[in-house]
């Protein structure tokens, strides 16, 4: 019993330590008309130059040991060189945040594409875990009645690193950064890309009647065969189409019609990553002017790719509509 209460008193301490609690985005009330949320303070983990971990404001070691508990954080010790390579970067933290429509990741208080379920995704991964087969069914009901749960839960994690002598303090995200939705790109697309693969029963795509067996005789080779087992399975999932898009907001996901979580981004998620390569890869010899250019050209592409798969004997057709 004594363990456990000094436990609990841990647990009390460090959540007192971390700040105030993480909202999430979702409303308290469920489709069920329940009310749940759970909302933690944002953990702040922070690393020393020797490169054994700490919790912002709280001595965990002391604090262990005032309780009568041995903790060894240098189980947890990260490679100083590591360390070093986030300090000559000016790399000063990463955040993982729950935001109740994604995983929103920072690199130094600004958002990078993440992953994202908007519009039921989360939901509906469920009933994509369930088409996988039979074996999946008890797995896709646990994630269909998991996801409103995890869509309420406000978790942030915090990896922070020594700053480097003479860098200024860099300032974690604020609430209306990390909430921020994608902006797709003003104005006509900088490139379109849309067009339909069909899948027979063997496996062998082809599009507007071109075949791979087409151009293979023709000494083109395709490689966008899928395996005949592939196809098989698919069948029996009963999934007759996929389809990726993207339109300056993000890469996302369709099986059937029905949405997948994706990654979303926008032009200014897409330049925060390529600001925290150059910073961390400048040693490297790569051409930073061509992948400077490539940022705008990815954030305003409109690219819609739809996979037909062949529907098993007897099964009718979904109505298909590009997204």
């Amino acid at each position: 019993m004594r363990r456990v209460v000094v436990a609990l008193a841990i647990v009390g301490l460090l959540m007192a330590g971390c700040g105030p609690a993480v909202m999430p985005a979702a409303a308290p009330e469920t489709e069920s008309g329940e009310q749940f949320v759970i909302a933690l303070p944002r953990i702040v983990v922070v690393y020393g130059e020797d490169g054994i971990p700490s919790l912002e404001g709280l001595d965990l070691q002391s604090l262990a040991q005032s309780v009568g508990f041995n903790l060894d954080l240098s189980a947890y010790r990260m490679d100083p060189a590591y360390i070093n390579w986030m300090q000559v970067s000016n790399i000063q933290h990463f955040e993982l945040r729950q935001t109740g429509s994604g995983l929103a990741m920072m690199v130094n208080g600004k958002l990078l594409p993440h992953v994202s379920w908007q519009d039921g995704s989360l939901e509906a991964t469920g009933g994509f875990v369930k088409m996988l087969g039979p074996q999946y069914e008890q797995l896709g009901n646990l994630v269909a009645k998991l996801a409103p749960i995890a869509k309420r839960l406000g978790l942030s994690i915090v990896v922070k690193f020594p700053v480097a002598a003479g860098a200024d303090e860099i300032a974690l995200a604020t609430d209306d950064v990390v909430m921020a939705t994608p902006a797709p790109a003003n104005g006509p697309a900088s490139a379109l890309v849309q067009f339909e693969i069909k899948y027979d029963d063997q496996g062998v795509p082809s599009i507007m009647g071109i075949s791979a067996r087409d151009l293979a005789n023709a000494g083109i080779n395709a490689p966008l065969a899928l395996a005949p087992s592939f196809i098989q399975q698919a069948q029996a999932s009963n999934v007759q189409f996929l389809q990726l898009r993207s339109k300056g907001d993000g890469l996302y996901l369709y099986v059937n019609g029905m949405p997948l979580p994706g990654i979303a981004w926008d032009q200014v998620m897409l330049q925060n990553t390529l600001d925290a390569a150059q910073r961390m890869y400048a040693h490297m010899p790569i051409d930073w002017n061509i992948v400077t250019q490539l940022v705008p050209l990815l954030s305003n592409t409109d690219v819609s790719i739809l996979i037909h798969l062949p529907r098993a004997e007897g099964v009718d057709a979904i109505p298909v509509k590009m997204q």
